[in-house]
């Protein structure tokens, strides 16, 4: 049997598991169409929104990938709803991510300060960028030691790329955290919201009896991801299978121990795969 035969559905992270900097990972694609032409519903849930929904969704159709903008979930999504929620329409707050990231909060209604105004921050929002430098490091931390709620889509330190780990949103979060003495609230994984939003994505939802689809009927969904604390610990927390993919892992059913190990964290991920190609191969029952 394949692995992927024993689910009905998927989450499936993009960094690291989908593509590395947008370059697509061996076998990726082809995986992605054989699993949409197999009817099983994919949605990719990432803890980055450097890039909108719609904007990562063109990404990956651009590569071969079918996939429509409403199958992609971000933590940028979750800090949106979050702000609105707790703030009302329009709250004030200091943001530091990428042009899109920032767009995209603005797209909402939410209304960005500029560094010099942090005393009238509700909020300051966290996300990852290159350009990241002392002046948003001093506004942002003199935001939430002055009360603002401090936001940030994940806690990761570091992300995956072609020519290896650069840091993460969780590395610029360390540094506003110790500089404001305060902590941050996260909205991506392995916070439930996420997986919530993704399971939405793909007509399904959890509850005290498990995970559902639109017709009532059970569903065993995965989630899919490179990282074993945020992507297999969440997703298992919320009641889903966690699947990690590790690319040092031996090939599809070479060893018992692809199945399940106990990772440096303590998470127990319900398989171990190489690469997103090892879900169609043939492996023990």
């Amino acid at each position: 049997m394949r692995l992927a035969d024993r689910y009905d559905g998927f989450l499936i992270d993009l960094d690291g598991v989908v593509w590395l900097g947008h370059d697509f990972i061996d076998g990726a694609v082809e995986t992605l169409t054989a699993l949409a032409d197999s009817g099983k519903p994919v949605a990719f849930v990432t803890n980055s929104p450097r890039q909108s929904p719609p904007e990562h969704a063109e990404t990956l159709r651009r590569g071969g990938v079918p996939v429509e903008d409403s199958r992609v979930v971000t933590a940028g999504t979750t800090m949106i709803a979050l702000a609105l929620e707790r703030f009302g329409p329009g709250p004030e707050v200091i943001a530091t991510g990428t042009e899109s990231f920032l767009k995209q909060l603005s797209d909402a209604g939410i209304v960005l300060l500029d560094h010099a105004a942090w005393d009238r921050a509700e909020a300051v929002l966290v996300s990852g960028h290159s350009g990241f430098d002392y002046g948003e490091l001093k506004a942002t931390s003199m935001a939430a030691r002055a009360g603002a709620l401090l936001v940030a889509t994940g806690h990761d330190p570091t992300m995956p790329m072609p020519d290896g780990l650069w840091p993460g949103t969780g590395s610029i979060l360390a540094a506003i955290e110790t500089a404001s003495g305060q902590r941050g609230v996260i909205t991506g994984k392995p916070e439930a919201r996420i997986f919530e939003k993704g399971l939405e994505a793909i007509g399904a939802s959890a509850g005290e009896g498990g995970i559902t689809g639109v017709d009532g009927k059970a569903m065993r969904v995965a989630m899919i991801g490179d990282r074993a604390d945020t992507d297999v610990a969440g997703g298992q927390a919320a009641g889903l299978d966690g699947i990690l993919v590790d690319a040092s892992a031996p090939p599809a059913g070479a060893a018992p121990s692809l199945e399940q190990g106990e990772t440096g964290d303590g998470t127990i991920p319900d398989h171990v795969i190489a690469s997103l190609a090892d879900l169609l191969e043939p492996r023990g029952q």
